[in-house]
């Protein structure tokens, strides 16, 4: 079954690469937020979607390259048309064998604030054409592909990546403007931190500015708070978790850096209207 090839979190196995994701697999993404362990590397040849990665929403149209980053949260809101796209996925645990984060230190925040790119007809075609090489290599009886050849492949990826962004001025560092580097810094920490870390005070003394610059930087440039923002990450995760797991209120609310149960049910009343409880059972 395709739906066991494609498990909501996670993969099977190191590597999957494919072309069969359809409509009936991504409607399995629009009933709440899911947390993806693995990392997938996307591009859509045909079809359009809506989407929000981690906190932003997406349009997804032909020639866009898309980057789930590990952990990243997604929810799919509408598919329009006939939907195809190529993918290549890789799990959480060889990305932890091959030290993915460490080794895209650099990359990581990048793909983090900009998941979803345009790619140029000629590039998104060869991509395209490399992901259906890697298909028949992969599913050939004398097994073609191994460990070492994943390696490879998600070094490609990678590589070609950071060349994209380089002969992109405007998503380089050195060239995206100071309160949009800030954001996206702090992007990069409450993804890694927002589990354990939920005062705002702490993301302004990890990027060394003062309180006050990092609450008005981020309300200019976002229209919203940190701290509204630091919410909207933590209420995604309980809500994956709540609705994908069998995990007791308790041990939810403990993964989320609650130590007492009842300030995790106001605090997720508050910001949803509806207790943890209520939101399982609906």
């Amino acid at each position: 079954m395709i739906e066991e090839q494609l498990p909501k979190f996670d993969i099977p196995g190191d590597f999957i690469p494919g072309d069969f994701i359809t409509k009936e697999i991504l409607d399995f993404y629009t009933a709440y937020p899911c947390k993806i362990k693995s990392g997938i590397f996307v591009i859509l040849t045909q079809g359009e979607l809506d989407a929000t990665i981690n906190l932003s929403q997406y349009t997804v149209k032909p020639d866009d390259f898309v980057v789930v980053a590990p952990n990243s949260f997604i929810q799919i809101h509408e598919v329009r048309g006939v939907i195809r796209l190529h993918f290549v996925a890789f799990s959480s645990t060889f990305l932890k064998s091959t030290n993915f984060h460490a080794a895209s230190l650099d990359l990581l925040p990048l793909l983090i604030g900009n998941p979803v790119m345009h790619f140029p007809p000629e590039t998104a075609l060869i991509c395209r054409d490399f992901i259906d090489v890697i298909m028949r290599a992969y599913i050939a009886e004398n097994k073609l592909l191994d460990r070492d050849s994943y390696h490879s492949i998600l070094n490609f990826f990678m590589q070609q990546l950071t060349k994209f962004y380089r002969n992109n001025p405007q998503l380089t560092e050195k060239n995206i403007a100071r309160d949009k580097a800030i954001l996206k810094d702090f992007m990069g920490l409450l993804l890694k931190h927002y589990t354990t870390e939920h005062s705002v005070t702490y993301y302004a003394k990890a990027l060394g500015i003062t309180l006050q610059h990092f609450c008005n930087t981020i309300k200019k440039v976002t229209g919203t708070t940190a701290l509204d923002i630091i919410s909207g990450m933590i209420i995604m995760d309980a809500k994956a978790q709540l609705k994908s797991t069998n995990l007791a209120i308790k041990e939810i609310a403990a993964s989320l850096g609650f130590t007492n149960q009842a300030f995790f049910n106001k605090f997720f009343k508050q910001h949803t209207g509806m207790t943890p409880q209520e939101y399982r059972k609906n």
